[in-house]
């Protein structure tokens, strides 16, 4: 199913967070996304933030504290709930391969979106972003790095209910620098030789969970065996 049909179901927009941290490893994930989002986006409140693919809301809630925020997404259930869960903030329904913005962004945060994409799709989304950015403005997404076992297992478990894919860091500069940015940071999230850490925090019910999260954002900076990466990009 793709991803544009999946995520307007009542019931997909009503079980996302529960989702989102089922799972060995997904609570300390999710609050490692977090963190690797507040470090990348400076904050100033003169500045214009929109994010593009809202979700629930969970990470706006951050970025309406680092600037003048807005948020989009081509959901309008999940619009319904992010408006739920945020209060009065901006909110418009719009498509990343179909951008149309009335406003000109100094940073653009779309965290797992481009990964619904393939290659050709995803630098046509970055292309759009990049062409509301203010003169300097930043570009902030995520990628899965390409994984043979997790492709593997994907098939055999049939995990997913929307394709993911897969990019090597070659590959993220290449589309970056079709899309008219420059790769300024990327960090490196979920190193697969914690993995051992955290099967022991679940049995442990979560009590290693701040010791998983300091590890991993010491190891922010380490390209070796990571499964996902942020990229931060300038115009």
């Amino acid at each position: 199913m793709k991803f544009q049909e999946y995520y307007q179901k009542k019931d997909v927009v009503n079980s996302y967070d529960h989702l989102r941290l089922s799972g060995i490893k997904a609570k300390v994930i999710r609050k490692l996304e977090l963190k690797f989002i507040d470090f990348l986006v400076e904050k100033n409140k003169n500045k214009k933030i929109l994010e593009i693919g809202v979700g629930t809301g969970f990470i706006s809630k951050l970025l309406i504290k680092k600037g003048d925020f807005s948020g989009m997404d081509i959901s309008k259930e999940m619009l319904k709930k992010a408006s739920k869960n945020l209060g009065k903030v901006n909110l418009i329904p719009g498509d990343i391969l179909n951008l149309k913005l009335k406003n000109k962004y100094d940073t653009i945060v779309t965290i797992r979106v481009l990964g619904h994409f393939n290659k050709k799709d995803a630098i046509i989304a970055l292309r759009n972003a990049s062409s509301y950015l203010k003169p300097g403005g930043k570009v902030i997404f995520n990628l899965e790095n390409k994984s043979f076992l997790k492709r593997f297992v994907r098939k055999i478990r049939n995990w997913g209910s929307t394709h993911t894919y897969q990019y090597s860091e070659k590959d993220v500069f290449g589309m970056v620098k079709k899309s008219n940015l420059e790769v300024k940071k990327i960090i490196y999230l979920d190193h697969l030789f914690i993995l051992p850490l955290h099967l022991l925090n679940k049995i442990l019910f979560n009590k290693l969970e701040n010791i998983i999260c300091r590890i991993e954002f010491k190891l922010k900076d380490s390209p070796f065996m990571h499964n996902n990466f942020f990229i931060k990009c300038q115009k």
